[in-house]
Parts: C-alpha cells; sequence; structure tokens
C-alpha cells in the first residue's frame, strides 16, 4: 500500500509474539497468520517469495505461496486440479485464451494439463495466497453435490466465510499437527469455494480490469467515482453500471471488501486496531469494528484472538 505515509511505520504492530494455545471450541490457536515480510515504510505485509507445504494428507496438500514482485511471476504446466485461495496482492493469470485478474475478492479454479503464466499488472505488487491439491476422489464427491462448474469459469467471487476459512487455516495448519483438525476445515473450504455461483456476465471487463488496478494502486486510498473513471477513460455513469454487471457488486463495496481482507491479514500482528483501522481508511475504531462485524461475524479484537463466530463453527461442523 503505497498511499500509507512512512510516519505510521510499524505504528500498530505487536513487539511480542502472541503465544500459543488451544483455546475453547470457539477460538482458534494463536500464531502469526503469514510469513510475509514487512514493509518498514508502511508497517504493513508485503509479498516475499516462498512456497511451503503447510498441510499433506491423503485427502490434500495445501501449499502457502508468496511471489514477490521482484521475481518472475510462476508459469508452466499444471497436471492437478488446485484451488488458490488468495489473501494478499493482485496478479493476472492466463490459461490459453483465458484470463483472469485475481485478487483477495476471488477463488481460482485451477484445471490440469494446461501451460498458465501469471502477471504482476502492478509494479512493486506481488500476491500470496493458500493452493489447495485435492485428491481427486475428493474432488469428485464435493463437486457431485455441486460446483463442478466452477472450473469452467476460470475465476469466481469469494466468500466472507471462506475468506475467513482461509486466514483460520493461515494462522493454524502451521502450528497444530492434526490431519483430522486439518481435513475437515480443508473440506469445509472447498465446499465453500466450489458452491459459490459465479457471476451473472460469467466474463472479465477491460474496463473493470482497469479500475481494479487503481483500486490495488491506491491503496487504502478515499477515492471520488469521477477520478477513477477519468483514469479509465469512461463515465462514472458508465463505469458503475459495467462494474455492478461484471462483479456483482458495486465499486464502492469491492474496494470495502479489498480493505477488510487486507485487516484480516494485518489484525494478527497488530497491538493498535485504531491506527490500523484509520490506515485502512476507515474514519474510527468504532466504524472499522461495525464494519468488519457485519462483515465477518466477529469483531475485530475477537478475530485477533482467534474467536471464530458460529457460522464458521457450524461450516467446520458440518464437514465432520
Amino acid at each position: 500500500m503505497r498511499s500509507l505515509k512512512a510516519h505510521r511505520r510499524s505504528s500498530y504492530r505487536s513487539a511480542v509474539e502472541p503465544e500459543l494455545s488451544l483455546q475453547a471450541s470457539s477460538s482458534i490457536p494463536q500464531t502469526h497468520s503469514s510469513r510475509l515480510p514487512i514493509n518498514h515504510e508502511t508497517g504493513l505485509r508485503e509479498a516475499g517469495h516462498y512456497r511451503h507445504v503447510i498441510h499433506d494428507s491423503q485427502l490434500a496438500l495445501i501449499e502457502n505461496s508468496s511471489v514477490s514482485p521482484l521475481e518472475p511471476a510462476p508459469a508452466g504446466y499444471e497436471s492437478k486440479h488446485q484451488i488458490v485461495l488468495p489473501y494478499f496482492g493482485l496478479f493476472d493469470y492466463r490459461v490459453g485464451p483465458k484470463s483472469a485478474l485475481v485478487d483477495t475478492n476471488c477463488t481460482l479454479f485451477v484445471s490440469p494439463n494446461r501451460e498458465y503464466q501469471d502477471f504482476h499488472p502492478l509494479d512493486g505488487v506481488g500476491h500470496a495466497g493458500l493452493v489447495i491439491n485435492p485428491a481427486q476422489p475428493l474432488l469428485d464427491e464435493i463437486c457431485s453435490i455441486g460446483g463442478g462448474s466452477a472450473f469452467e469459469d476460470l475465476c469466481r467471487p469469494s466468500t466472507p466465510q471462506l475468506r475467513l476459512l482461509t486466514h483460520y487455516m493461515l494462522r493454524t495448519f502451521p502450528v497444530v499437527n492434526d490431519h483430522l483438525y486439518a481435513d475437515e476445515w480443508t473440506i469445509a473450504a472447498l465446499r465453500e469455494a466450489l458452491g459459490t455461483p459465479a457471476t451473472q456476465s460469467g466474463r472479465s471487463s477491460r474496463v473493470v480490469d482497469k479500475a481494479k488496478m487503481i483500486l490495488h494502486d491506491r491503496g487504502c486510498e478515499r477515492l471520488a467515482l469521477s477520478d477513477i473513471a477519468r483514469e479509465v477513460g469512461v463515465t462514472g455513469v458508465y463505469l458503475t453500471q459495467e462494474f455492478t454487471r461484471v462483479e456483482g457488486i458495486p465499486l464502492y463495496r469491492y474496494q470495502l471488501q479489498l480493505r477488510l481482507n487486507r485487516a484480516l491479514l494485518e489484525l494478527p500482528h497488530c497491538d493498535d486496531i485504531t491506527r490500523l483501522a484509520l490506515d485502512l481508511g476507515f474514519s474510527s475504531h468504532s466504524h472499522f469494528t461495525s464494519t468488519f462485524r457485519r462483515c465477518f461475524g466477529v469483531t475485530p479484537s475477537g478475530f485477533r484472538l482467534g474467536r471464530m463466530p458460529r457460522e464458521t463453527r457450524q461450516a467446520i461442523a458440518r464437514a465432520a
């Protein structure tokens, strides 16, 4: 987020690592939510360059993958189905004639036996995500219930529930050596990802993609519709209609979701929620708290402590 000022450096990062503890069933073991390095000018996370296995069982292999903008973007041949749950940044995924601009508001579905290429459309902006490699029998069973067409769409909108599951998995899998625990969370995430419907338009738009890149380039700045439309090269009316048609939600709500997604990444490391709220573009601690709770069903402080909303606990129970 290059728009944040250097004088806020490390202003809300906790100097002490949270202790690991197995809490009540409504909470998760606490640990850092990612290995992403700190940008010393902003105090926020930025993409590193690594790929680590955080869970490996007969049901699925899950990797925590981060791609630095300073390194070549991935390319190659994928031999298996993958579901990618982005939790940071932005990248352009291309396979054959299809392409998708992927950020934390969506889920990427990778089909096997195809050449692919990732691109970083913005200088200095990398990306990170959880890469789920499900065993074929597990994928077949979940897809038989519904969701098999997701791989035809390449990319679908994520949900608040799926974004919460992603960050809980990111925080707990490296420290909880329990395959049963991890497998149930994995099944819950796959069911949520594959069960999310596609947008009505079912296709990308140059205008919409350019607007998204402006949102990412400006971080959490408060932007006027007229300013975005002028940079895209269209009228505000056309941009509003086109963005809502393609994404299914208005432009302002899309940016709000990006800011809340960034909060999920930063909160486990944060000891000053008010400062984080302001850095993310919210007017106050209370504004941030009410918006976050309305979206995710838990307060920012509760999420930081590892508490789970009832809906998330129910999703895990259904996967058991």
